[in-house]
């Protein structure tokens, strides 16, 4: 740019110096001319006015006598004055140089013919002897019918020229110097502020947004710069806007638990969140974006169902099962192009938005609750029939018969406690699933809890003839609700003692490792296949019903022992083998 600049003002410059220099010239040299030509009239006139006092007149001799005088007189002493007499017929009469009788006829000369016509007439011609142009004045003398002619080398008009050549050099040089400086400064100062404007228009594209243009002028630049600023500024507010919303709306989109996938009218990826890249299996550090979406998501009927948003711009919803979940996939089209159109003038689809909800555990609750409800009716049915109908037999006569009428009490007091027992087991469990974190919380010992259990169930462990035994490493302190971990050591040590042989034994221990409480409780009982092992925890299940109802057993004891467990952010885990008994270990956080 400076070179540019800096080569157009030169050339300017140049330019009007040789323009100035050519017109200067032709001032000088017609100046000159005129000059000359004013002297060679004089002279024709000043002859003229001499003939009037002659009478007879030698024109040849004339013009020789009067060369040196008129030379001298007009200052013409460095050119070589001629005087040639000529009648009106072109003959010459007589001249200063040359023999007039071998001279031409020179009616045709330009001078000569002008001459005829008016007061003088002069030319200019080329002469091969001296090789210079001759200046020509011819002037008409009526009387004797003869004209005056006087001619003189325009020597000085080469000396003209030499002089302005040389002006011409030295001002040309000293003008190529001037312009030299001058245009070197003009460029500095209008390339300085655009290299300044470059260099700062390139650290705001690498996104330093603080650097400024410095304003050292008032004039156009300054303005730019100024503008530029301002501009500057402008940029970076919104850049940073776009920013902080863009992370923002990043933010919402990674932290969401559905998946989000967003495709351009190609199927090429332009945006996955991490949820749906756990969903399908892939990497998290995997680059989709400006891939095809069937080159990571192999699922025919979603990478149809995308084709179809995009086309008929209509939102499309439907389940399909990848590997062993299950999804619900929504497809929303993203919006038109105004800049595109089908062949038939209809707008394109830019692209489409597929959302992904993991349904797998909705589907398995919806499974659960239609299963509770169904285990639920079942479990108080059968209850409610043998009441009403042991009712229903004591009123058709058995209730005559005290010994029949009391078994038929039993029966019924004994049903009726089955259904109140699971009636509050169901209502535990539910207690507790609607529960989000622990209340009522004491520093409880451990010790003091089980202590009570077994006064409680020691009476139905010497009716099976079963030993209960406790021991713990280290006293055990527990931050939980004590009518909590209460039930949870009831439920377990009941069922050790129901589901265990005669002369049994049921084993409660603690203890600390690996930064938990630990609390195990074991019986030498019946032991549960393996094949039950993975189901014993949910509600109503039963490994061997007939005898679960035989001892009394709802099917929730171990679903509400699992939800306590998980209520305090614990784990817990069964061993058993068939007929070598059961352990029960909970893990509690220290």
């Amino acid at each position: 740019m400076n070179k540019r600049i800096f080569k157009y003002y030169f050339l300017l410059i140049l330019f009007v110096l040789l323009v100035s220099t050519l017109f200067s010239t032709k001032i000088a040299q017609n100046f000159y001319k005129e000059e000359v030509t004013d002297k060679l009239r004089s002279i024709a006139f000043t002859l003229e006015y001499h003939l009037q006092d002659l009478e007879q007149v030698d024109y040849d001799r004339l013009a020789k006598d009067y060369v040196q005088k008129y030379s001298k007189n007009f200052d013409l002493t460095g050119d070589k004055l001629r005087i040639t007499f000529i009648d009106f017929s072109g003959q010459v009469l007589g001249d200063s140089e040359a023999p007039y009788q071998q001279m031409e006829n020179h009616l045709n000369r330009e001078e000569i013919q002008e001459a005829l016509q008016g007061s003088f007439g002069s030319d200019i011609r080329f002469s091969n002897t001296i090789k210079s142009d001759l200046l020509y004045v011819a002037v008409p003398y009526s009387d004797e019918q003869v004209i005056v002619r006087v001619a003189i080398p325009l020597l000085e008009l080469a000396q003209i020229n030499n002089m302005v050549q040389f002006y011409f050099l030295l001002i040309f040089f000293g003008a190529l110097l001037i312009s030299l400086l001058f245009s070197l400064r003009i460029s500095s100062a209008i390339s300085r502020p655009l290299k300044n404007l470059t260099l700062v228009s390139q650290e705001i594209a690498k996104g330093n947004y603080k650097k400024k243009i410095e304003v050292d002028s008032t004039d156009e630049l300054g303005n730019l710069a100024v503008a530029f600023n301002e501009m500057s500024s402008q940029l970076e507010t919104t850049i940073t806007d776009l920013d902080n919303k863009n992370r923002e709306i990043e933010s919402i989109i990674n932290s969401m638990k559905d998946g989000l996938v967003a495709v351009d009218k190609e199927l090429n990826v332009i945006l996955i969140n991490p949820a749906a890249l756990k969903y399908f299996n892939i990497a998290q550090n995997t680059d989709c974006k400006g891939k095809k979406m069937y080159q990571f998501i192999r699922q025919r009927r979603i990478n149809l169902a995308l084709q179809e948003t995009i086309k008929t711009n209509k939102s499309l919803e439907f389940e399909v099962r990848f590997g062993n979940r299950l999804f619900s996939i929504a497809t929303v089209p993203l919006g038109f192009e105004d800049s595109e159109e089908s062949e038939n003038g209809a707008k394109i689809n830019s692209g489409c938005l597929a959302l992904i909800h993991n349904i797998t555990e909705l589907r398995k609750l919806e499974k659960i609750r239609s299963d509770f409800v169904s285990n639920v009716t079942h479990e108080l049915k059968t209850p409610i029939t043998s009441i009403k109908g042991f009712i229903e037999t004591l009123k058709a006569g058995a209730i005559t018969d005290d010994k029949v009428a009391y078994r038929f009490l039993d029966i019924i007091d004994i049903e009726a406690e089955r259904l109140y027992n699971l009636i509050e087991d169901i209502l535990r469990l539910s207690e507790i699933e609607s529960l989000p974190r622990e209340t009522d919380l004491e520093n409880l010992q451990l010790k003091e809890i089980v202590d009570e259990v077994l006064e409680i169930l020691q009476p139905l462990a010497a009716e099976k003839e079963v030993s209960l035994t406790y021991s713990e490493t280290e006293e055990i302190s527990l931050e939980a609700n004590r009518n909590r971990i209460k039930q949870l050591l009831l439920n377990l040590v009941d069922n050790a003692i129901k589901y265990n042989v005669p002369q049994g034994a049921v084993t409660i221990s603690a203890f600390k490792k690996n930064g938990k409480k630990v609390i195990s409780v074991k019986d030498t009982g019946i032991g549960i296949p393996l094949e039950h092992k993975t189901r014993i925890f949910e509600r109503f299940y039963r490994v061997d019903k007939g005898r679960s109802r035989e001892i009394g057993g709802t099917g929730l004891g171990l679903s509400i022992v699992k939800h306590i467990v998980k209520l305090y952010d614990g784990d817990i885990e069964v061993n058993s083998e068939l007929g070598q008994g059961t352990e029960f270990i909970i893990r509690l956080a220290d």
